[in-house]
């Protein structure tokens, strides 16, 4: 289906058509249709997925019960659903966040089973295809993370020149210890694959010694890729464990220990101000994914509702933006 489709987003009057013929095509859509006039429009917008720039999500809220929703009104729901693309990392979460904004989505999802999970694999394919969103973020995590092994490779020949070989062993320990704890990540993972297992593990450790093993996890969150038989873990929870150690065993004390060094010398360079910025810069991103990505985690939320669900649904693109710039 979506194959079928979202080619064709450009053309309206022939993307309406095809829309069209897979409702008359498919029973339960069909039958949902006749029901509910306004399916047809709704996965119009879904498929065009067309980012309006420069607009509130808030200004697309549609309070409407199910029964009296009309086909503009599903139109404008379905046009706030690229802003909460980007704001999620998985399709599971945008597709959680959309239905728990809008009531009338939430009555939709009781009565057909089907609605969800369609939704999903419809939103994964979205997710995968387009140059924002999650895939901005899982360049911009790769790009981030070299520039700052970059800085740290810098910053350690400027400690060696400078005699503070103290500071350079230490920051050495700590790039060290990042990629000991990521390598020790990608042996736990794929160690039990049951195919390509080699392969995978050698790929995978080249990631983590070329700095952009960050990227590589959140695209894979990102493009809906599954766990593999035999895998330690899932993808989602994979990059967590990637971040958590890079925060905890590189990034936080790395920063430390550049701020006390550049405080206590006597001659302070341009360019160790700039590794501490691009340090701190990574830091922030690091942890705030972390936090972002467990708190809109629909599994998660429902775990221990009591603790997640700081990040409202209402809004979150715009929070997201705000995060993000800052």
């Amino acid at each position: 289906m979506f194959l079928l489709l979202h080619p064709r987003r450009q053309n309206q009057d022939l993307l309406t058509e095809k829309i069209l013929d897979m409702i008359r095509s498919t029973n339960v859509l069909r039958s949902a249709q006749a029901k509910y006039r306004f399916f047809d429009e709704f996965f119009f917008h879904i498929f065009r997925n067309k980012m309006k720039m420069g607009a509130s999500q808030t200004s697309f809220v549609v309070k409407t019960p199910l029964a009296a929703l009309t086909a503009n009104e599903a139109g404008r729901i379905a046009r706030s659903f690229p802003m909460m693309m980007m704001a999620n990392v998985t399709a599971e979460a945008a597709v959680d966040q959309l239905i728990m904004t809008y009531p009338a989505l939430v009555e939709l999802d009781r009565e057909y089973r089907w609605f969800r999970p369609m939704l999903i694999a419809i939103t994964a394919e979205l997710m995968s295809s387009v140059a924002w969103g999650v895939k901005l973020r899982a360049y911009l995590g790769a790009g981030v993370s070299a520039a700052d092994a970059l800085s740290d490779a810098y910053m350690i020949n400027q400690f060696f020149v400078m005699g503070n070989t103290g500071a350079a062993n230490g920051l050495i320990g700590m790039v060290g210890g990042n990629l000991a704890y990521q390598t020790i990540i990608v042996v736990a993972q794929n160690h039990g694959l049951k195919k390509d297992r080699w392969r995978t593990m050698f790929f995978e450790m080249l990631s983590v010694v070329t700095f952009v093993k960050p990227g590589v996890d959140a695209y894979r969150v990102a493009s809906g890729a599954e766990q593999l038989p035999g895998a330690g873990f899932s993808p989602l929870s994979e990059m967590m464990f990637t971040k958590i150690g890079e925060l905890v065993c590189e990034a936080i004390p790395g920063l430390i220990l550049q701020v006390v060094a550049f405080l206590e010398a006597k001659e302070k360079g341009t360019a160790a101000f700039v590794s501490i910025l691009i340090s701190t810069a990574s830091t922030a991103l690091t942890a705030t994914s972390i936090f972002w990505d467990d708190d809109t985690d629909p599994g998660v939320r429902k775990r221990n509702p009591d603790v997640a669900g700081v990040i409202p649904d209402l809004g979150r693109g715009t929070a997201f933006a705000v995060v993000f710039v800052m």
